[in-house]
């Protein structure tokens, strides 16, 4: 009994954070379909392939396919591809954003050549998971700290780029140990069961806070509101200076 309530309970959480990958979607179309904003088309593509990739590979998956590994290889160099032109697009100008093209390339490089003569496509490859999730704590935190030092006040929390980061920050944090154990402990089925839950469950922490993202407001937007709030401070000075006539 208690066997079959565990199976359920893991069905139930694999097919949430499945159909949970549809749910920014969802939300892009409720809030943000008419805009035409770079970052927020690069987000859209991204989200447009996590769920071509949930489904291709659940589908693969089912009949035992050994395509799925290319699938989970070309993820990997997809995924962050798709991170690095969206920090390249966001991030305000400076060294952290001349070396991104830089990085990308030599990730894909290095990818490339684990692949082909390191790991040899044996299967799930810690290492180069690992350096992607690296680089990308790496550039969300350059961001935070560019966009927060050049920026005095609370405007920046509620905007969507600034959502997306986050949302990126937390779910590569969460699933760093993961991946880099994921090889060495492949053997170890209460670790593949731990696998398993912690990785479905940021799975699905990602994409609700994805779709959280997308109903905040854009920061050309928001500065632009901003711009439009009167200084009341000056306005008193002011006053108190004018002298009216007797």
């Amino acid at each position: 009994m208690k066997e079959n309530i565990t199976a359920i309970l893991k069905y139930l959480l694999l097919y949430t954070g499945i159909f949970s990958t549809t749910l920014p979607l969802v939300f892009y179309l409720l809030y943000k379909r008419s805009s035409k904003e770079k970052s927020l088309r690069v987000i859209l593509f991204y989200i447009l392939y996590c769920i071509f990739n949930e489904g291709l590979g659940f589908y693969l998956q089912s009949i035992h396919s050994e395509t799925f590994l290319i699938l989970l290889y070309s993820f990997t160099i997809l995924e962050f591809s798709f991170f690095c032109l969206f920090i390249f697009v966001i991030i305000p100008e400076s060294f952290v954003k001349r070396i991104i093209r830089y990085l990308w390339l030599c990730f894909i490089i290095f990818y490339f050549i684990d692949l082909v003569f390191i790991n040899k496509g044996k299967g799930f490859d810690s290492v180069a998971m690992g350096i992607e999730c690296i680089l990308v704590l790496f550039l969300c935190s350059s961001y935070l700290f560019l966009i927060l030092r050049k920026s005095n006040n609370l405007f920046i929390y509620s905007t969507f780029e600034f959502w997306i980061v986050i949302t990126f920050l937390i779910y590569f944090s969460g699933t760093f140990f993961l991946y880099i154990l994921a090889e060495s402990m492949r053997d170890n089925l209460a670790f593949r069961g731990q696998y398993f839950i912690i990785n479905i469950s940021f799975n699905l922490l990602k994409n609700v806070l994805l779709s959280i993202a997308l109903t905040m407001k854009l920061s050309d937007t928001v500065n632009q509101q901003k711009n439009t709030i009167p200084d009341l401070d000056d306005d008193l000075f002011i006053s108190e200076n004018v002298n009216f006539p007797n």
